[in-house]
């Protein structure tokens, strides 16, 4: 599996591996849309630093920013953090923050996970 999701109890963690493609983001968000816990995060951690290929288009950053949008009227009080270490994964970190500018949810990225879950934990 390219992603694992990993619950806890008022957040999770996405854990992306080797290569990200637009379906797997895509599928993550109704992973965790479709959930009955969703309305209960705050918290979401987007883990990218082992993803080595992105196979990912601008395109499907601004589908799932209206899918976060979207979900935000259910749940308008998340924080996303992301976790990206290469260049790459910074650009692509980048990317999906320009596109959440206008979200309600708070979206930071950072170059590591202890950083990340400090935020996180300020920040709720």
């Amino acid at each position: 599996m390219p992603y694992s999701i990993s619950w806890k109890p008022d957040g999770i963690i996405w854990t992306f591996h080797h290569i990200l493609t637009n379906d797997d983001v895509i599928q993550a968000n109704l992973d965790i849309y479709g959930d009955p816990r969703f309305d209960d995060l705050r918290y979401q951690i987007v883990d990218i630093s082992d993803v080595r290929q992105f196979h990912v288009t601008n395109e499907v950053f601004d589908e799932a920013a209206a899918m976060d949008e979207a979900a935000a009227l259910s749940n308008p009080n998340l924080v996303v953090a992301v976790v990206a270490t290469s260049e790459e994964a910074v650009n692509v970190a980048e990317t999906y923050e320009a596109a959440m500018n206008s979200s309600r949810w708070k979206v930071r990225t950072f170059c590591s996970m202890k950083e990340a879950e400090q935020w996180v934990r300020s920040s709720r």
